[in-house]
């Protein structure tokens, strides 16, 4: 059975830089792939139709990507409504037959959606959990959108627990942002893909530069006493 890789996580936790390092060493990319902005000149990897699903799919909950409330008790009754509509995408959007990548941070807690509309494909999905610093994640988002700490660190907590929560039963792993910064080989490794000798160089290329910002220690987040507990 092929493989649909989902890459998880909250935004800006390097999800976009791990989804290109782990598509170019097997499973395709969507078609309809968002264009690069200021905020992320790269690119986002991300399907421009998935986007539009998810966004369409917090809607019906009352929510918007940016909004760190608790979903509301049917939201997995409501999501599976939407399953699918998710498999039509990718019919359309993903290769035949082919091993594909999933990318979008919003997918976090869309997974009743997402994960029947992996098996009305005939996908066998992978979860690939990108975790970064909340407090780099929050100062990101306190210079790109103006978020204020809190709501940043309670809306990474949403993703985060919902990612974890409903990945449960089935294949998982974990990536840290900076252990993709430092090692992509062994990531590359962990998510169970080969390491294609051939790209090493387009990866290296890729992650070479300013990717690093808003650097912060786990210490400093455990003495941050503007983190809720």
């Amino acid at each position: 059975m092929r493989r649909g890789v989902l890459v998880l996580g909250m935004h800006r936790s390097g999800t976009s830089a791990l989804t290109r390092v782990l598509s170019l060493h097997g499973p395709a990319l969507p078609a309809d792939l968002l264009a690069g902005r200021v905020d992320n000149p790269r690119g986002f990897f991300e399907s421009a139709g998935m986007v539009a699903l998810d966004d369409r799919m917090l809607a019906a909950l009352g929510r918007a990507w940016d909004d760190p409330r608790p979903l509301p008790p049917d939201a997995p009754a409501v999501l599976a409504g939407f399953a699918g509509d998710a498999a039509a995408l990718l019919r359309d959007q993903v290769p035949e037959g082919a091993d594909f990548i999933l990318k979008d941070p919003r997918a976090c807690r869309l997974l009743p959606a997402w994960l029947p509309a992996l098996a009305a494909v005939g996908a066998r999905p992978l979860a690939v959990i990108a975790v970064r610093n909340p407090l780099e994640v929050a100062a990101s988002l306190a210079e790109r959108d103006g978020m204020a700490k809190r709501d940043a660190l309670r809306l990474w907590l949403a993703h985060v627990v919902a990612a974890e929560r409903d990945t449960r039963a089935i294949d998982r792993v974990v990536v840290h942002y900076d252990d993709l910064l430092r090692d992509w080989r062994g990531v590359v490794s962990h998510a169970g893909l080969a390491v294609r000798g051939a790209q090493a160089a387009a990866t290296e290329a890729f992650l070479a530069g300013t990717l690093r910002h808003h650097g912060r220690t786990t210490d400093a987040l455990l003495r941050d006493a503007g983190v809720p507990t």
